[in-house]
């Protein structure tokens, strides 16, 4: 999860954020399981450098989003 760790381009105001040990979107715990999906709330999401690069950058790349990530 080298987009959680790159701080100079995390988005601090709306993306995710750690808290102690764990991973927060607003005030929702996420939970990223072996293979890179997203529960939030009990809600699953396939993981995808898409959906990785909007939950976390300031500046998104479109190069890696699909309409799939802009769904979720």
């Amino acid at each position: 999860m080298p987009y959680v760790y790159k701080r100079r381009f995390l988005d601090k105001q709306y993306g995710v954020h750690k808290e102690g040990d764990i991973f927060m979107i607003g005030d929702s715990r996420i939970v990223v399981d072996t293979v890179g999906d997203i529960t939030i709330k009990d809600r699953v999401f396939k993981g995808s450098k898409g959906l990785w690069e909007l939950m976390t950058r300031k500046k998104v790349n479109t190069e890696f989003i699909t309409k799939d990530d802009l769904k979720s």
